[in-house]
Formats: structure tokens, sequence, C-alpha cells
């Protein structure tokens, strides 16, 4: 029992001290490390409930005099036939995993659909964005601009949000979707949305599924606005919120025109929040502690004997997961334009 003590103060904890880092006020001024905070938080909030209830099923093993398996010195199966009460936490953790894993197959469907491809994209043109690589430009009254896509994201654009702005503007916009894309924000957001959307029901989900959609957003507007100046993407900003066609993407792609952190975008852009080292290292820090952690626990499930150089490849994969909205990749440059509808290829 005491291991389970350990573990759950453990995670909340951590969970609640990430929550407390990664507040507003303090990711306002470094985005980009909010998000990696936000995003292993959600990973740890995804892995806690299915792993606290195994271990109280084993606890309630132990009690009755049966030996458990120890990982990472927490007993999570308990030897023996297992009673009814062990039973029912199993299976609620088994429960919990498969409405994940349904969450993830749901959102990579929908995340393929949004990715404008096949005939919708035929009708498209191309168009080059300022910092490298292609925007698809869609005619289409409504007014939305997004990032996303599974394989190869893409940036798409429609004629009606791109006929309500000026060439400056435009330029902003076209900016702060290729940051999206170079700073690999569509699959990031597929992974935090598999788990916010899975565990709404748990406040804490919601919260950082909340605070990382709107730190990516505030990421690539940064981007934007060190490239194109302040004034022009905030210009397009007020413009599309006070449109009325304005629409919403799916939750896993990163969308110019989502309403819910429009607010939030604009006000940070006409006071810009002072960039301060506490804070940033104090984020650092949260996401340290959240990778390290993680990758510990993931390691030692699947391999209660690994040694601690084993722990390499487990800290590299959520190091990537974690870490990858720190860094940003160069685009592709401009594509050839698919093929026609009823041409051949």
């Amino acid at each position: 029992m005491s291991h389970l003590v350990w573990l759950a103060a453990a995670l909340a904890g951590a969970a609640g001290g990430a929550l407390l880092v990664s507040r507003p006020a303090v990711t306002a001024a470094a985005p980009r490390l909010g998000a990696v905070v936000e995003v292993l938080t959600l990973a740890a909030l995804g892995l806690a409930p299915p792993l606290l209830l195994a271990c109280t099923a084993a606890a309630i093993g132990t009690w009755s005099g049966g030996h458990g398996d120890m990982v990472a010195g927490v007993c999570v199966l308990a030897a023996g036939p297992a009673g009814p009460a062990q039973l029912t936490l199993y299976g609620l953790a088994a429960a919990l995993l498969a409405r994940t894993g349904l969450f993830a197959v749901r959102a990579v469907e929908v995340t393929r659909r949004t990715g404008v491809r096949g005939r919708a994209l035929a009708g498209a043109t191309p168009r080059r964005v300022p910092d490298g690589g292609t925007a698809w430009v869609v005619p289409s009254g409504q007014v939305t601009a997004y990032c996303a896509g599974l394989g190869s994201p893409r940036v798409v654009v429609t004629t009606g949000l791109l006929n309500i702005l000026e060439p400056a503007e435009q330029d902003a916009v076209l900016r702060h979707e290729a940051a999206h894309l170079r700073l690999g924000h569509p699959r990031i957001l597929l992974a935090g949305a598999v788990v916010g959307r899975s565990y709404r029901w748990l406040p804490p989900a919601r919260l950082a599924w909340d605070r990382l959609r709107r730190d990516i957003e505030a990421a690539a507007d940064d981007e934007a606005a060190a490239a194109a100046g302040a004034g022009p993407l905030l210009s397009a900003l007020a413009k599309v919120a006070l449109t009325t066609g304005t629409v919403t993407t799916a939750p896993a792609s990163a969308g110019f025109a989502d309403p819910e952190d429009l607010r939030y975008r604009i006000r940070r852009l006409q006071a810009p929040p002072a960039r301060g080292a506490r804070r940033a290292l104090a984020l650092g820090l949260a996401g340290a502690v959240l990778t390290a952690g993680l990758a510990a626990a993931a390691c030692q499930l699947f391999n209660a004997g690994a040694a601690w150089s084993g722990l390499i490849p487990c800290l590299a994969g959520f190091g990537y997961l974690g870490w990858r909205p720190t860094w940003a990749r160069a685009v592709r440059g401009l594509a050839t334009p698919p093929a026609r509808a009823g041409r051949g290829t």
C-alpha cells in the first residue's frame, strides 16, 4: 500500500505542479516552453488513471496475502487468481486504455479528412509562403486558415479569408500557418487531442488541453510577428474576430480562426509580455522532470529489470514528443499542384 500512496502522491504532485507552472501568467512570455509542459502533462494524465487502478487492484491482492510483480517499485499485477474487486479494477483500467485507443483512431481519421486532398486539393492553387513551403488556396466563402494532415501536413487557406485581408495581413497569416508546420504543431495537437478528449471528464486534462492549444497558437503568432510585424497580424486577427463566417477546424488542427483563442492572442499582441529568465527556467525544469518521470515509468512498465542505460530510448521518445515545440524544421519548397479532376496522372 505504501508504494501505491507514493505513486498517487507523486503523480498528483507532478501534474499539479506542472499545471501551476504553466499558468497563463508564466507561459505568455514563453509559449513554446509552455507547450512542452502541457503536452507532457497530458501524457502523464493519460498514463496515471489506468496505472493507479491497476495498482489498487494489486494492493487488494497483496492485502489478502498474495504476492505481486513489481514494476518501478509499484505492484501493478498481483500473482494468483484475482477476486471480483480486482477484476473490476483491472477491467476499468483496460476500459480506459481502450477508450483512449478509440479516441486515437477517431482523431487520426478526422485529421486525415481535414487535410485537404483529392478533388478538393485539385481545385486549389499553390501559393508560396514567405518563410518557405506552400499554402494551398481553396476557393471557399468560409473564413479560415489552418495547418493539418498526418503524414505530410499542409497549410490551407480559403479565398474567403484572403479576400478580407490586405497584402501585409495575408503575409502575416501565411507566416503564422508556416510556423505551425515548422514547429510540428499538427502532430503535437493530434497527441494532445487524444488524451484531452478521452479524459475530458478529468478537469486537469481539460485545462492542459486548452492551454496547449492556446500556447501553440501564441508560438506561431510570435514567429509571424517577428517576420511580418505585429501590426499586420493583429489587424488580421481583429478582422477574423469580426467576421461572422468564421469556422472552427478539427480539434487536432492548428487553425488561425479559432474563436476560443482569438481574444487571448489579440490581448497578447497588443501588450507583449515581458520575458523573464526565471519563468523560462521554471518551465524548462518542469518539462525536464516530466520527461524523466514519464521515461522511467514507461521503460520500467515494459521491462521491470531494465538498467538505467535502458532508459535512453524512453528518454529519447518522450523527449521528442515533449520538446518538439521548441525547435523548428525547414519546410519544403513550392510543390507541384496536383492534377485537375478528370486528368490523368
